[in-house]
């Protein structure tokens, strides 16, 4: 049988490692900074570095999903494709984390309650909120309200929390939670000066600390175990940590 030509035999080569990745959705349902920062954001740069490290195994996709969509087209079928990302178990109705299979923590966040300084509120539970306008960001689910909305407590939906923000410079709403990670960016994007004239409060209690995950279907075992196994070394990891420090996050 004749040799095949060095650069043919590369060639070859190459193809069958890349048939050998299997091309997966990649979910982010944060339309909101630091996630989405215009054309990039910490979600892409997450699919970057995962797929940087799964080389050959999986690579990932990133699909923006609003999270109404998610949770009715794509979570809703337990054999599901592709991973989710920046979510939490309680935030999907997982908190024993039986529904799907978790990864390691990707890094710690926390809701903040936002106000106008003309009118401050300290969290002090969901009776804080009685009887406010609360800005939320539809799909959402904001842990110990689902219940008060429509009764006690007045819920007002939009797209992202920039609109939130915006609604509450206004007067439009009274208090509105929001990840820390994505106020801490807005502010800073704002810039100092600007930050400060804009008359928002943040509560000295949060709502709520969490972990953000990464989690996949519960019969996708081999793709949990390999995500779990990034995600374990990230931490000490310069480049995730790189990663990180760009949004403010480290």
């Amino acid at each position: 049988m004749p040799k095949l030509p060095a650069f043919l035999f590369a060639v070859l080569l190459s193809g069958a490692a890349l048939a050998a990745e299997e091309t997966l959705p990649a979910y982010n349902t944060y339309q909101s900074v630091p996630f989405v920062v215009g054309e990039g954001g910490l979600a892409s740069d997450l699919v970057g570095y995962l797929n940087n490290k799964l080389k050959g195994k999986y690579h990932f996709k990133l699909t923006q999903m609003p999270r109404e969509a998610l949770n009715k087209n794509v979570i809703g079928d337990p054999g599901f494709k592709g991973a989710v990302l920046f979510l939490s178990p309680p935030f999907v109705d997982d908190a024993a984390k039986t529904r799907y299979l978790w990864t390691q923590p990707l890094l710690h966040d926390s809701n903040a309650v936002i106000s106008l300084g003309s009118r401050k509120l300290e969290y002090a539970g969901p009776d804080t909120f009685k009887g406010l306008k609360f800005g939320a960001v539809r799909g959402n689910r904001y842990m110990g309200l689902e219940d008060r909305f429509g009764k006690d407590i007045q819920k007002e939906e939009v797209g992202e929390e920039l609109s939130n923000i915006k609604k509450l410079g206004a007067g439009k709403i009274d208090v509105t939670i929001m990840a820390n990670s994505t106020f801490r960016y807005l502010m800073q994007q704002m810039g100092k000066q600007n930050a400060e004239r804009s008359n928002l409060y943040t509560s000295s209690k949060t709502h709520l600390e969490f972990d953000r995950h990464i989690f996949v279907a519960k019969d996708n075992a081999a793709l949990g175990k390999e995500l779990d196994t990034v995600v374990a070394g990230m931490k000490g990891d310069p480049a995730w940590k790189a990663v990180l420090a760009k949004y403010g996050l480290e």
